[in-house]
């Protein structure tokens, strides 16, 4: 079973989404995580349009993060998931 990963809200999280991390590229590094997490978390639910739509949205903050690592010489790549079209 796909547990989801996390609530920002939470006191365990400090309420925040991920880690800032020691800089800012360790920082781009915990929310690519957390967005990796949700992608798998929603894929886990189905391929109903509406989790299409949020896997398309999470795809675009994925491909976001990852063009900003490698535009700055950063080793990173998408992940293919399931549900990509």
């Amino acid at each position: 079973m796909t547990q989801p990963p996390g609530n920002s809200l939470d006191m365990d999280q400090l309420q925040r989404v991920a880690d800032a991390g020691a800089d800012v590229v360790d920082g781009l590094a915990n929310v690519l995580e957390r967005v990796r997490q949700e992608l798998d978390y929603n894929a886990a639910k189905g391929a109903s349009p509406y989790r299409l739509g949020v896997h398309d949205g999470l795809r675009f903050a994925e491909d976001a993060i990852v063009d900003l690592l490698q535009r700055h010489g950063h080793d990173a790549a998408s992940r293919p998931t399931d549900l990509d079209a």
